[in-house]
């Protein structure tokens, strides 16, 4: 059966059920309608002519977390967020799903739910696009109408996250106690990620995929902070939480660099806990990834977790002892002075040979020198600031002392 245009204009003041009944009349076919979290809002009744997917969903009052899986790793749900026309998905016995047609309901840019409509009675035809075209746009109002109210509980258990964040709680039962009276997952292990871009819109963006692994999340200027935990499908292909972030932060950043190339994304993130009250050290330790970064990005370029900071880690609060006490390594400002009066640069050469803990070769690779020239200045380093470079306590001392001294420089910037 066609819909001719504003077919649906009769239905301006009918409740959502009453859409999808309408709907499902015009398709001849069973009807579901959800909302952006895959919560069941409506369905139509189409006698036995239901498969196994669309039964669970109605009996569980929402997409089963197989379906869902299955159509986010197909790519299903990436095409609904970025087209506005009807997405044909062909079955998946697997997971029970029999062919489909949906639609993603949208107010401008944000996706609002979806419509799906199931193909038993008889095959769709182009005209059964434009029924679903016309169909998704009458139901955005009734969908706005349920966003107020889960945008106040979204509010709610975002403020309750921040509180985490902070640190405002120390007992793990009022934790407990909160988060069920909000009717929140806090997963369990669980990690806390930094996703840091000069992209716009950042939760907008990332927002397929925040709601394909429900996580909860909050938005602080350029940064999101995000609560993460290891879904039960990759717990059971033995993937481990660090490896389940590291793929998740690469995900996130392909495709913001996909879609903003120009804009420089940096993820990181905290150790793994159990207690809910260690949130707020993991994304301590995550901030303190963040701020090591921006400090030192060619060192730590392949550093995202806490646990891979090495002695980065201990720098900031060695920079905060070290400017209490008033110390300066007068090493490296006699080095320094010398490459300042005599157009040398042996702070430089100094810093690589550390960094690539000694190793001569890597080191005039690096300075792109001949090896011999290498050693030369190694040489002139030590008559000039008086050390011994095989000496591995004072390499280590200079080591930390030159990190120090890069910090305080940025900071002055």
């Amino acid at each position: 059966m066609a819909a001719t245009k504003g077919y649906f204009d009769q239905f301006q003041h009918a409740d959502i059920d009453e859409l999808a009944d309408a709907i499902g009349e015009l398709l001849e076919n069973p009807i579901t309608i959800e909302d952006v979290d895959h919560k069941l809002i409506a369905y139509s009744s189409h006698g036995e002519s239901t498969d196994q997917a669309r039964w669970s969903t109605i009996m569980g009052r929402r997409v089963p977390e197989r379906v869902l899986t299955r159509l986010w790793k197909d790519g299903v749900f990436q095409q609904l967020w970025s087209h506005d026309d009807p997405v044909h998905v062909p079955a998946k016995d697997e997971v029970g799903l029999g062919n489909r047609v949906a639609i993603a309901i949208r107010k401008g840019t944000e996706v609002l739910g979806y419509i799906w409509a199931q193909e038993v009675n008889r095959p769709f035809t182009p005209e059964d696009d434009e029924i679903l075209r016309q169909a998704a746009r009458v139901a955005v109002s009734r969908l706005l109408e349920r966003q107020g109210k889960r945008r106040a509980e979204d509010q709610r258990r975002k403020e309750f996250f921040w509180e985490l964040l902070l640190g405002n709680y120390t007992s793990e039962a009022a934790i407990r106690r909160k988060q069920e009276s909000l009717q929140l997952h806090l997963p369990n292990p669980h990690v806390v990620c930094i996703i840091e871009s000069a992209a716009p819109r950042l939760e907008q963006f990332l927002y397929p995929l925040l709601q394909r692994d429900k996580m909860l999340w909050v938005v602080d200027g350029s940064q999101i902070v995000i609560l993460v935990g290891l879904p039960l499908v990759a717990a059971s292909e033995g993937v481990s939480l660090p490896q389940y972030v590291e793929h998740f932060l690469d995900e996130s950043a392909g495709k913001l660099q996909e879609r903003f190339s120009e804009a420089q994304t940096i993820g990181v993130y905290g150790r793994m806990y159990h207690s809910l009250t260690d949130i707020a050290r993991s994304y301590r330790e995550a901030l303190q990834v963040l701020q090591v970064k921006r400090l030192f990005p060619a060192e730590t370029g392949g550093v995202r977790g806490y646990s891979e900071l090495g002695i980065y880690r201990f720098l900031p609060q060695l920079k905060q002892w070290a400017d209490a006490e008033g110390y300066e390594n007068e090493r490296l400002l006699r080095l320094e002075r010398y490459d300042r009066e005599n157009q040398t640069n042996l702070l430089q050469t100094l810093e690589t040979f550390l960094d690539t803990a000694g190793k001569v070769k890597v080191t005039a690779r690096k300075l792109h020198i001949h090896i011999n020239t290498l050693s030369y200045r190694l040489r002139r380093i030590e008559e000039i600031i008086g050390v011994d470079l095989d000496d591995a306590n004072q390499r280590t001392s200079l080591y930390l002392d030159l990190k120090m001294a890069k910090m305080g420089k940025a900071s002055d910037n």
